[in-house]
């Protein structure tokens, strides 16, 4: 049986234990109800890029600093989706990120490990970019 997973994060942690579960909980901070609802409403919202990268499709709200990436049929965590927005607090940046997952407890596990690495990488350029302004 499949189950909606929702997960939010702030992620300034760089890595969980590979075997501990993660936290869930059954609010969503993302605004659609569903994968293909969020799908369509990010097409139709004006200003949104949306793209093809890997199989994924990714769309991107440049005016909030929003991604959106939907996993591709092929992706063990399908149908998954993540919400990150870049957040710039006290001269810190953090990725907000939040998941909607309705694969396995596993798979959708791995997969926020995945993009918590990721957020990582995209956390410390956009300090440094930061940095570089001052």
């Amino acid at each position: 049986m499949r189950r909606l997973v929702a997960l939010t994060f702030f992620t300034c942690v760089s890595a969980w234990a590979q075997d501990t579960p993660l936290p869930e909980t059954e609010k969503s901070a993302i605004e659609y109800k569903s994968i293909p609802e969020a799908l369509a409403g990010l097409r139709a919202k004006p200003g949104t890029e949306i793209s093809n990268q890997g199989g994924w499709t990714i769309a991107i709200e440049p005016d909030t600093k929003v991604i959106w990436s939907f996993a591709p049929e092929s992706h063990p965590a399908y149908p998954a989706l993540v919400k990150r927005a870049v957040v710039s607090q006290n001269g810190s940046v953090f990725v907000k990120m939040d998941v909607k997952c309705q694969a396995s407890k596993s798979a959708c596990d791995a997969l926020v490990r995945e993009f918590i690495q990721l957020n990582e990488k995209m956390r410390s350029s956009f300090q440094s970019k930061e940095n570089k302004q001052e």
